[in-house]
């Protein structure tokens, strides 16, 4: 009879040490891939990638990542159940989470995608390759977060009450033209020529010699957008884009309006009290007086800050080329969010 004593396994050294060895290797090939994810990460165009080179601002067109995360914030939830655009077709519900479609990115990479797209112009396909996606997902993806953020920044009340205006204009404002309530300037878009001949001809621009969409953008004394019209055909005038921009409605008795010569627009507002300081003319005169040349330098002098921030809101190099036709229907929402983007910058005077 066997001994069970002796059936036993014995332990053996070589064995054990080479399992010990396998934990190893294990263990260090855990690591390195765990490296190699990370420099993986590390390599993607992502809103990290730029942030850890300090290229928030040159990518997104926000001062600091500070202000781009508390306009991310003031987006809300939302983010995060977003109906995408699908070109005309029955819409599509997305999800990051997992409840509906998968989502090619994160709802902040999404953000950070279309920011991109407006602070840099780049052409979709190119965005595709940054963010291995299709050039339908960028488009999808861009199309429905302009009209969100549209939306959204409605919410924002631009339009300030008197006492908030007058509490934050500057000194050099307020000994000159303490009734300021606005100062306004109009824009141009360019845009590619339309395909129907009445829609070309509404849109051309004889003074660009081009086709063009019209804005009317206003700034408070302190430089802040307070005011963005619709676009309209560039042939428009100024005093007809003055009208039809509603900004009319908004002024109050006692207010006054600061504007280029373009706006002589005085007999609209005397019959809602409102006065328009522009430069002055020269009507009949070979030139103007001492007093009507300080005058048009004061003027200019403080209307040089909406320039300032029409440049702010051109800095979205979108704007750079004409807004190709596949946009055209995005025009206005993509103007209206590239203007209040632009309030995230500190004002252009104190």
């Amino acid at each position: 009879m066997v001994d069970a004593s002796t059936c036993m396994t014995t332990s053996n050294p070589q064995s054990n040490l080479q399992v010990e060895v396998l934990k190893t290797e294990k263990f260090q090939f855990k690591n390195e891939i765990e490296k190699l994810k990370f420099k993986l990460e590390s390599c993607k165009f992502c809103l990290s990638y730029v942030v850890a080179r300090n290229k928030e601002t040159y990518y997104t067109g926000f001062p600091s990542l500070q202000s781009l995360n508390a306009c991310y914030r003031f987006l809300g939830p939302a983010v995060d159940n977003l109906i995408y655009w699908n070109g005309g077709k029955s819409e599509i519900k997305a999800d990051f989470k997992g409840r509906g479609r998968p989502r090619a990115l994160a709802p902040l990479e999404e953000f950070f995608m279309v920011l991109v797209r407006l602070r840099l112009g780049l052409f979709e396909e190119d965005l595709a390759d940054r963010f291995n996606i299709s050039c339908s997902t960028v488009s999808r993806i861009f199309t429905t977060w302009i009209n969100f953020l549209n939306l959204k920044f409605k919410e924002i009340p631009l339009w300030p009450p008197r006492q908030v205006i007058n509490n934050s204009m500057p000194a050099h404002f307020s000994e000159k033209y303490p009734s300021t309530r606005v100062i306004i300037d109009a824009g141009k878009i360019y845009v590619e020529k339309p395909s129907l001949p009445d829609v070309q001809q509404l849109t051309f621009s004889t003074y660009k010699n081009d086709n063009t969409y019209k804005v009317l953008v206003g700034i408070s004394p302190s430089g802040a957008v307070t005011f963005v019209s619709d676009l309209y055909p560039g042939s428009i005038s100024d005093k007809k884009l003055i009208h039809f921009s509603g900004i009319l409605k908004l002024l109050e008795k006692g207010d006054s309006v600061m504007a280029d010569r373009g706006f002589d627009i005085q007999d609209d507002l005397t019959p809602i009290g409102v006065k328009v300081n522009i430069p002055p003319f020269l009507r009949g005169k070979s030139q103007l007086d001492a007093n009507e040349m300080i005058e048009t330098r004061r003027i200019a002098s403080e209307r040089v800050h909406v320039e300032r921030m029409m440049g702010r809101i051109k800095n979205f190099h979108i704007f750079d080329r004409s807004l190709p036709s596949s946009l055209t229907d995005l025009a206005n929402q993509i103007f209206f969010v590239c203007a209040v983007l632009s309030n995230f910058w500190p004002p252009l005077c104190s």
